[in-house]
């Protein structure tokens, strides 16, 4: 994994993680919480697989 890409994929994490936080504590809609969390599970999982491959 390269530098740029390790960066990019944490700030879109730290985008989300801040968007659906602030969805959840002004409006009390966590629904955007949970997809965040999805989204980067499996964002971390495939960067992760990608990685071992090769």
């Amino acid at each position: 994994m390269n530098k740029a890409t390790l960066v990019i994929f944490t700030i879109l994490c730290l985008l989300f993680i801040a968007n659906g936080l602030y969805r959840g504590i002004a409006h009390d809609q966590w629904t955007s919480m949970m997809i965040a969390i999805v989204v980067i599970v499996f964002g971390g999982y495939r960067l992760v697989k990608k990685q071992k491959k090769g």
